[in-house]
């Protein structure tokens, strides 16, 4: 599947191939977890959590 996106399609597959750095990663998280401050799932997560996916997408 990640062929098909990323070389096939020519789909971006970093944040920093699309210009995005970790200078609002801690505003994005805070934003993605809505007023509960949590992303509901099989493992709840927090904007720290968050925060750390984004810098693996780096």
């Amino acid at each position: 599947m990640s062929d098909f996106l990323f070389n096939t399609l020519g789909l971006d597959s970093q944040l920093s191939d699309l210009g995005i750095d970790e200078s609002h990663f801690e505003e994005m998280a805070k934003k993605a977890c809505g007023p509960t401050g949590v992303i509901e799932g099989f493992a709840d997560l927090t904007p720290e959590d968050v925060v750390n996916i984004y810098k693996m997408c780096l």
